[in-house]
């Protein structure tokens, strides 16, 4: 009978039935689950975070990218803020007399010789001033232009001082505010004055003609002008029963000038043809 048995070293060693060259299937089957059951509680965990993060982001991811949007990103035309010098214009009708009246807001007032830059955007109100007389066109008593004076007399007994951007009306000669505007590099000129401390004031010159006037009322300096031809009286007297506690007058008639209202638009009040030479505004610009 043939040994169908392998010899056998004294060292070796063999398992009956078993092939040695092939692995346990059993044994592989058992690695298998093994590494199942080890990796499906990572693969959950994993899955749960990863849907947590794509349905809800952290607070610091979204207060992060709020932060470096608002800091960055450029405003737009329409984003930017508007310009907040404009007039306030306002109707008001008293005895009779229709008025309108100018408040200027975020803005500050100073003279200009000749007629200012209709194009210049941050002039938002421009009116005549001082008077010019008729012979020699020149400007009619004391006239201080960024503290240089360039006219003199007091043939009028109402002012306008401008002097660290704050605007005063007085009467009479005041000697301070003309050489205080000349120190500080200020403005002054002189007008007909129509109320003072409450009370209207008259006027030599007679006749009716569009008004206008430089005026405080409740501490605001307001510009009133006279929407019908009224005389001297009528116009001092419309202005103190609207409030106003100082006024002097300012060039009215068809004299030239303009506004900027809120929106920017530009209104111009007055005839460009019938200027006399040498004129001289009071303007507000923007801050």
């Amino acid at each position: 009978m043939e040994n169908n048995h392998k010899h056998i070293n004294e060292d070796d060693v063999e398992i009956l039935g078993i092939n040695p060259s092939e692995p346990s299937k059993p044994k592989k089957k058992k690695r298998h689950w093994l590494w199942i059951l080890l990796l499906l509680p990572i693969a959950i965990a994993s899955f749960l975070i990863l849907r947590h993060n794509e349905k809800e982001p952290s607070n610091y991811y979204r207060q992060a990218n709020e932060t470096t949007e608002t800091q960055t990103k450029p405003e737009t035309a329409l984003q930017q803020k508007p310009d907040s010098s404009f007039i306030e214009v306002l109707e008001e009708t008293i005895n009779d007399v229709p008025l309108l009246v100018y408040a200027p807001h975020h803005a500050h007032a100073e003279l200009a010789l000749g007629i200012p830059d209709r194009n210049d955007k941050s002039i938002i109100f421009a009116t005549q001033a001082a008077d010019v007389g008729g012979e020699n066109f020149k400007i009619v008593g004391d006239y201080i232009l960024a503290g240089e004076q360039l006219a003199r007399g007091q043939r009028k007994d109402g002012f306008c001082a401008i002097i660290d951007h704050k605007i005063t009306i007085g009467f009479g000669s005041e000697p301070q505010f003309l050489q205080e505007a000349i120190n500080q590099k200020g403005y002054f000129f002189r007008q007909y004055p129509l109320v003072k401390n409450a009370m209207p004031i008259d006027n030599k010159p007679k006749g009716k003609s569009i008004r206008r006037a430089l005026a405080i009322r409740n501490r605001q300096v307001i510009i009133v002008e006279s929407r019908s031809r009224e005389s001297f009286h009528d116009f001092a007297q419309a202005l103190a029963d609207i409030g106003v506690s100082d006024a002097v007058y300012l060039v009215g008639g068809s004299a030239f000038g303009w506004y900027r209202n809120q929106n920017r638009e530009q209104t111009f009040f007055g005839k460009e043809e019938e200027m006399f030479p040498n004129p001289n505004y009071l303007i507000w610009k923007t801050k």
